[in-house]
């Protein structure tokens, strides 16, 4: 079973604590030595010394700017790309229920848990495994209250839904020697980024029909078909989401789509 860095907080909070966001006392990450900037870096800011990390000060009209080279802002996003969002519709269940139930899912790498606030839930993981597979669920229930799975992103909004989801592709009379998860891989990389395939898939016991799961962002404009094989012999293969939740671009959240938004149509809202 893999090492929670767990998260200690009042279950009565509805506010992020440091304590949850940052883990126990006892965990290495509140450990002083590790927490105070090295000297060197002190050093380099000072002109003492040279350090690859630290860089000059600047001014972004007329104000001061921080500036990071845009593989130094990759870098830092690849560390937490392995991050999801829970989320609770009223509030989440006592925070020791919520450890419990992550403690279940017996993770390959670590997971740490972090409030955002009453609702959201963040939740870092260090495995492409474990992203995947939580990731899928799309929703689980933890002490009865169902808490959704959503997609972190570096410009994450609590007010807002990301248009990230996973979505079940069908892909009917698929080729049989397609049924390959290395081939199934490739053709889900034409819908967005592949999670998982079905056990009937998986099997072949359902040659008529290959399922597919994939993490999509549903305000692209919808594939019906895509082509299999090289240019010159090859078959066009038909996909069919399964799900096509409703999504407002102007609110940001699921429900409804830009035609049915009663802030965009006001009259939409009279004539029903």
């Amino acid at each position: 079973m893999a090492a929670p860095i767990d998260v200690h907080t009042d279950s009565s909070c509805t506010k992020a604590t440091y304590a949850g966001i940052v883990g126990r006392p006892n965990d290495t990450l509140q450990d002083p030595t590790n927490l105070i900037f090295p000297q060197e870096f002190h050093n380099a800011a000072a002109g003492k010394g040279i350090c690859s990390c630290i860089h000059p000060l600047g001014f972004k009209n007329g104000e001061t700017a921080v500036y990071f080279s845009a593989a130094e802002i990759a870098s830092l996003n690849e560390e937490v790309r392995f991050t999801l969002v829970g989320k609770f519709q009223l509030g989440h269940p006592k925070m020791d229920l919520v450890r419990s139930f992550f403690d279940s899912l017996n993770f390959i790498g670590q997971w740490k848990l972090g409030l955002i606030d009453g609702r959201h839930l963040l939740i870092q993981l260090s495995m492409e495994e474990d992203y995947a597979r939580l990731f899928a669920k799309q929703a689980v229930s933890i002490a009865g209250v169902t808490m959704k799975i959503q997609k972190w992103t570096s410009d994450f909004d609590p007010t807002k839904e990301s248009p990230v989801v996973s979505v079940w592709f069908k892909l009917p009379g698929l080729p049989l020697p397609y049924f390959k998860l290395n081939a199934l891989f490739n053709i889900g990389r034409a819908l967005g980024t592949p999670l998982k395939v079905d056990a009937p898939t998986f099997n072949k016991a359902r040659p008529a029909l290959a399922r597919i799961q994939v993490e999509r962002d549903i305000t692209l404009l919808e594939i019906k078909r895509i082509w299999i094989g090289y240019d010159e012999e090859g078959f066009w293969q038909d996909i069919t989401a399964e799900q096509k939740p409703f999504y407002c671009q102007h609110y940001k959240m699921f429900g409804h789509t830009n035609e049915k938004c009663y802030r965009l149509t006001p009259l939409q809202k009279n004539s029903l």
